[in-house]
């Protein structure tokens, strides 16, 4: 029975990891944006970190803090965009308090970014370069600088 809830646990999580819709290396799917919170949109031709957001999970909401201060340690060499799919005076109390610098808050054109990149957990990360490929992706909460630094 051990045996079968293992198996099974691996095969679930090799099919979420999967299921994202970006390959390392290669271009990443375009974002369907339909407004930024108080009208920031990020400086083009920098690497950037995506962050897919939504206020009903608490992993996201914690990793707001990690992914502002790593914006805050690169300064100008990284954007930082939180991308939430719902628009909602919750979501812009809990993130407004980090827009600031070089992170800002993009809503999602009715979810198409999240379906675009077949987000399967929150929160969801992706690096980008300024071309539009993905340098990393996972969770946020557990990029390092170092992972950063490499890769800018």
């Amino acid at each position: 029975m051990k045996r079968i809830l293992i198996g099974t646990l691996a095969v679930l999580s090799m099919t979420a990891a999967m299921g994202q819709n970006v390959v390392l290396g290669e271009r990443t799917p375009e974002l369907r944006i339909r407004s930024w919170l108080d009208d920031r949109a990020p400086i083009q031709g920098r690497t950037t970190l995506l962050v897919f957001f939504h206020s009903a999970s608490r992993p996201s909401v914690e990793s707001l803090g990690h992914v502002q201060a790593l914006g805050a340690k690169f300064g100008d060499r990284l954007n930082v965009v939180v991308l939430a799919r719902e628009e909602s005076a919750e979501v812009r109390r809990l993130v407004a308090p980090y827009a600031q610098g070089n992170l800002t808050v993009a809503f999602d054109d009715e979810g198409r970014s999240f379906a675009a990149y077949n987000v399967q957990y929150l929160p969801f990360g992706v690096l980008v370069t300024a071309k539009g490929r993905a340098l990393w992706m996972g969770n946020p909460r557990q990029l390092t600088e170092a992972v950063i630094e490499s890769n800018l």
